[in-house]
């Protein structure tokens, strides 16, 4: 999870958008990231990737880094978009993993923009439905197979119950605060 600086908008248009998912799937090849799940809202985006050779912070710097170079040479501007270094939680376990994702789909919901999560064009909850084809880049199943035969319905009933309190007060504490040197800290 990343923010913009000031809590200003990191993805202005959709454009922004769309090159901020090209810059994650270079990310991705680039540093073995598996991308599970993902939500672009106005400023702040939420990812759940596995890292497969232990490289996370090396591919979120790179994303980071490549994005805010294509923003700022289109738009001719200086300086940084996000407020400093990405903010993480290490997944525990199975049913962290599912609670994640639905935290994750369901975060348009939380910010007022949609009823549905698959009303919202910028996440994979849409894809993890069936109602829109997964890019080659996204895995949807390991977290369906969790769900057994009928993932998708299963998947659908998860995603309408609302997001327990364990998990949400995890994900509060992901507000990133800047300190010094760069360096972030949850709060």
């Amino acid at each position: 999870m990343n923010r913009g600086i000031d809590r200003a908008p990191v993805f202005r248009t959709d454009d922004d958008r769309q090159i901020f998912l090209q810059c994650l799937v270079a990310a991705a090849e680039r540093y073995r990231l598996q991308v599970h799940a993902y939500c672009l809202l106005g400023n702040h985006f939420h990812l759940l990737l596995l890292s497969e050779e232990g490289r996370l912070s090396d591919g979120m710097r790179f994303l980071a880094a490549r994005f805010t170079q294509r923003i700022s040479y289109r738009d001719n501007r200086d300086g940084p978009i996000f407020r400093g270094r990405f903010a993480s939680v290490m997944i525990k376990n199975d049913a962290h993993l599912v609670r994640a994702s639905r935290y994750i789909h369901r975060n348009p919901i939380e910010a007022g923009l949609v009823s549905r999560p698959e009303n919202w064009n910028w996440s994979s909850a849409a894809a993890y439905l069936g109602l829109k084809r997964a890019p080659d880049w996204l895995r949807t199943t390991t977290i369906l197979e969790m769900f057994g035969a009928a993932a998708r319905w299963a998947y659908r009933a998860f995603l309408d119950e609302e997001v327990d309190e364990p998990t949400k007060a995890s994900y509060d504490a992901w507000q990133v605060e800047p300190m010094k040197g760069g360096q972030t800290r949850g709060v």
